[in-house]
């Protein structure tokens, strides 16, 4: 008995960290949750329609934007001594990368101009590419700040700052979907609105000058270029489907399959509780070779994923008429399909974590390629067969097929490592 409550001790402060990490996304669930009705009443099909094509490409440019320093700082955080060498590392990270970011926009846009002209979008491309583009490069400043948060296991600032930002976006999607009608245009501006609000705030917090460190900035790059291109290749997963979808010239059901991709999404909020909780844990026990312990964290983790997910397919028609005020309850019958890529995504991303922890990261490119190319040929296989539930299955089996490529490329990784010992 005393050796249990020895452990509970011992183990409080983790289980305090667990709570906070978990309340700040639950809240930040129930918010969104709460106010998704009102918003569905004020939102079209093609509303969402729109927001959902543009919004995928998130995936696709968010790497070229953050350029994956967040895991460069992940990888050397415990390596650091102290705080002020933390501190300063986190300083220049992100000063170059705001520097680069002013160059890498103006050439985003004009490529996906081009784009867009080639393949006759008939969505508008301005000003909603320049909102939704420009939105990631404030909210880079907001992520890495929460990132070194969870690092030092700084759970209680973590969570107020989570819930500043969730009060943030929620009260201005109220304002300018419900309140200014203002649909597409307000639902992304509030996204955009709330990470200039939180850039302008973290910012002095996180550097109190722009601080360029070359050597610093290319010993990160020659860590990180594997992962941007990888990172980038994680739209052929999540994203390119609303680009195939696109040319089926359905509006309604793309519009449904949005809003089912949006409310499965939410499911993601607990599993990224927990990686929030354990992530730190990951990389020290991949740093100290405790493979027992990495065994536990990433079977915990997705082990408990199920419960939601289980839970949500059971009661997906109800559920979602709620949630969108009875509008748009057909999206149900691809939320079912969507919510169990979140399993097959949880798998992965725990499986990358582990890679990246290593010191891999031409695996998980060289992983990422091989897994692009095989998606894109199973999105356009399924979308063309089976249209809108082709696409919902794609990404389940996507990730499926990520699972597969990683375990085999870092099975031979090992293998190799051995014999050359």
């Amino acid at each position: 008995m005393n050796k249990y409550i020895e452990l509970l001790k011992n183990n409080i402060s983790r289980l305090k960290n667990v709570s906070l990490y978990f309340s700040a996304s639950l809240i930040q669930g129930l918010i969104s949750l709460a106010i998704n009705p009102l918003i569905a009443m004020n939102m079209s099909y093609y509303d969402y329609a729109l927001t959902g094509f543009y919004t995928s490409f998130n995936s696709l440019i968010l790497p070229l934007l953050n350029l994956m320093f967040g895991q460069y700082f992940n990888r050397h955080y415990f390596k650091l001594n102290s705080e002020e060498e933390r501190n300063d590392l986190a300083a220049k990270l992100v000063s170059t990368r705001l520097i680069f970011n002013l160059f890498e926009i103006v050439f985003i846009l004009m490529v996906f101009h081009m784009y867009a002209k080639i393949q006759n979008i008939e969505f508008p491309v301005y000003p909603y590419a320049i909102i939704t583009f420009s939105t990631i490069i404030f909210n880079n400043i907001y992520d890495f700040y929460l990132l070194k948060l969870k690092m030092s296991k700084k759970a209680n600032s973590f969570f107020k700052m989570s819930l500043i930002n969730t009060a943030l976006l929620s009260g201005l999607s109220l304002l300018l979907v419900v309140g200014f009608k203002l649909g597409a245009l307000g639902k992304l501006g509030a996204s955009l609105f709330t990470s200039v609000i939180l850039f302008t705030y973290l910012l002095p917090r996180l550097t109190k000058k722009i601080i360029i460190d070359r050597k610093i900035f290319i010993d990160a790059f020659k860590f990180t270029w594997p992962l941007i291109i990888a990172g980038s290749l994680g739209y052929f997963f999540t994203g390119v489907d609303r680009a195939f979808l696109l040319t089926l010239d359905d509006t309604v059901q793309l519009g449904l399959y949005n809003v089912a991709v949006s409310i499965s999404g939410y499911m993601m909020m607990f599993q990224s509780s927990l990686n929030n909780t354990f992530q730190p844990d990951i990389f020290e026990a991949v740093i100290k070779k405790d493979k027992k312990k990495i065994i536990i964290i990433l079977g915990g983790i997705n082990l408990l994923n199920l419960i939601p997910i289980a839970l949500f397919i059971i009661a997906a028609p109800f559920i979602i008429k709620i949630l969108t005020a009875g509008r748009f309850t057909e999206a149900y019958k691809y939320a079912r399909i969507l919510s169990l890529s979140n399993v097959t995504a949880g798998i992965y991303y725990a499986i990358s974590n582990v890679i990246i922890a290593h010191g891999y990261p031409n695996i998980t490119l060289l992983a990422k390629i091989i897994g692009s190319i095989i998606s894109i040929f199973l999105f356009k296989f399924l979308i063309s067969n089976f249209e809108f539930y082709g696409a919902a299955w794609g990404q389940v089996l996507s990730f499926l097929g990520m699972i597969i490529v990683c375990l085999i490329m870092l099975y031979i990784k090992k293998k190799k490592k051995i014999k050359r010992i």
